[in-house]
């Protein structure tokens, strides 16, 4: 029963991985289709946008070898590729209104699972509950504010509504339901859901947090 469960688990973790993986390297690609990059540049911003917050996390962990020298992310990230390419060859009556959704979608579901992703590796890890939720948003931000300067532009995370905040909060639930010690599964599925609703709510509502304004 227990080893069911812990076979789920691991499923659960390999299919969510996947899924962001895949997303984040389309959003980088969107990014890079964008900025008129050749192909090379297109892997390269696809790929850095895919792995770098995995790297930031298995830097601050100490976990070797980091996450781009296995295989399973290099291939996820290059189907992110292929398909963010596609979308763009095949869909261009659609144009750029509709690139420009899919670019925010993608990059919504990558932000929600690498979310989910670095606060998993923080409780494995021990770390604190702080800890966990700073390194769920590390995790979850990392490779587009990698991209984003890559092609110098003011990373996403620091002016988008609810990007980096939807992050924090996505491992601040993450952290909570382990502490009460509720099912892996569960606890995954309710950070990665939680991130995504309030970064798709941000982009469709204009959520934002408070910003200075002069005094009169």
């Amino acid at each position: 029963m227990v080893g069911g469960r812990r076979r789920v688990t691991r499923e659960l973790f390999y299919i969510l991985d996947a899924v962001g993986t895949a997303a984040f390297a389309m959003a980088g690609t969107f990014k890079a289709i964008r900025h008129r990059l050749d192909i090379l540049g297109i892997l390269v911003l696809g790929f850095v946008t895919a792995m770098g917050g995995g790297v930031i996390r298995d830097a601050l962990l100490q976990r070797t070898p980091v996450v781009f020298l296995g295989n399973g992310p290099a291939f996820f990230s290059l189907v992110g590729c292929v398909l963010a390419s596609l979308w763009h060859a095949f869909a261009e009556p659609l144009k750029t209104q509709r690139e420009e959704r899919a670019f925010l979608f993608v990059d919504g579901v990558g932000l929600a699972v690498f979310a989910v992703t670095g606060a998993r590796m923080g409780v494995e890890a021990g770390l604190t509950t702080w800890s966990v939720v700073l390194l769920a948003a590390l995790t979850g931000v990392g490779g587009g504010a990698i991209r984003d300067m890559l092609v110098l532009e003011i990373p996403l995370v620091l002016h988008a509504d609810f990007y980096a905040t939807a992050a924090l909060i996505g491992g601040l639930v993450y952290a909570v339901l382990h502490g009460l010690s509720a099912p892996a599964p569960l606890t995954s599925l309710a950070a990665f859901g939680v991130t995504l609703v309030l970064r798709t709510m941000a982009i469709w509502r204009g959520w934002h947090l408070p910003r200075l304004t002069r005094l009169k």
